[in-house]
């Protein structure tokens, strides 16, 4: 009987011994403590007594460590750079690179994308994390993509004058899914930043009071974007002046004009005031500054 108790005993302490050892290789080692009971036999003599056997239980505590490998990152992940916006004009010591991407994930799992794994590389090898720019439209952010799901968004990267973008990188070191883009597209477009609109009046007459009001939203435009501006033109005769005069021209700085309505020659009477809706289409090179519209009678 005490045989086959020692035997049990060796054949416990054995699969616990052999299972720490089947679980180590590869990865982070995680050290924990389990407590098993192994029954133990402990022979007690007594004087007049003859020699007995008594099985007891102790508490053994065993230390493993087991090296856990990560669930592998399974499925098709996919990241396209579909456009490039450059703002030279927003900072003077830098230039901000904003980038439209757009993620996909095919696959029986899901990807956790998150704009903040991404990094550029720049043509000088300097590595920079994304930055926040009021020109972007659309924010890129963090999303659960299931499998045939997509995403698309931008995020922008300032980088100092002189560098430009050399490699997009997407590393989630977590699950390990690591993309690099090193084919990245020349800038299409360049911001421009309009604070307001200002008239001038260039006409031998006094009392011609103008006023612009740019309606398009916002103050970040792409060039070849098209804004809406409002132009208010008021005659108001004084004395020596005719009693009406012609708007011959208006014209606009930098900007290229795609319609106006009404067009020019415009007569205004005395105490006429007419609203005219400009086109303006934003320049190819980016500019901030004011919009300057000239009014010409």
């Amino acid at each position: 009987m005490r045989a086959a108790i020692l035997a049990v005993a060796m054949l416990v302490l054995g699969l616990i011994l052999g299972g720490a050892i089947g679980a180590a290789g590869g990865g982070n080692t995680v050290t924990f403590t389990q407590t098993t009971v192994v029954p133990t036999t402990i022979k007690i003599t007594e004087t007049r007594l003859s020699t007995v056997e008594v099985v007891r239980t102790q508490l053994v505590t065993i230390t493993q460590t087991v090296t856990p490998s990560p669930p592998p990152a399974e499925g098709t992940y996919l990241l396209k750079i579909l456009e490039v916006v450059v703002d030279k004009v927003f900072d003077k010591d830098h230039d901000y690179y904003i980038f439209m991407l757009e993620a996909s994930y095919k696959g029986r799992r899901s990807w956790s994308f998150n704009s903040l794994y991404l990094t550029l590389v720049s043509d000088k090898g300097y590595k920079y994390s994304t930055a926040s720019s009021l020109a972007i439209r659309q924010f890129l952010g963090a999303i659960e993509l299931k499998d045939g799901e997509a995403t698309k968004g931008q995020v922008a990267f300032k980088l100092p004058k002189g560098e430009k973008p050399s490699k997009l990188v997407y590393e989630d070191k977590l699950w390990d899914i690591k993309l690099e883009i090193t084919d990245i597209p020349a800038p299409s477009r360049q911001v421009s930043w309009i604070s307001f609109a200002e008239t001038k009046v260039q006409s031998e007459y006094s009392f011609i009071l103008t006023s612009a009001s740019i309606k398009t939203p916002g103050n970040a435009f792409y060039s070849g974007e098209v804004i809406e501006v409002e132009l208010r033109i008021k005659y108001s005769r004084w004395i020596g002046n005719p009693s009406s005069i012609t708007v011959t021209s208006i014209t606009v700085d930098k900007f290229e004009i795609v319609s106006i309505d009404p067009r020019p020659p415009i007569t205004l009477k005395d105490e006429d005031e007419i609203t005219v809706k400009l086109m303006l289409k934003v320049p190819e090179e980016g500019y901030r500054g004011n919009l300057k519209i000239a009014i010409q009678a």
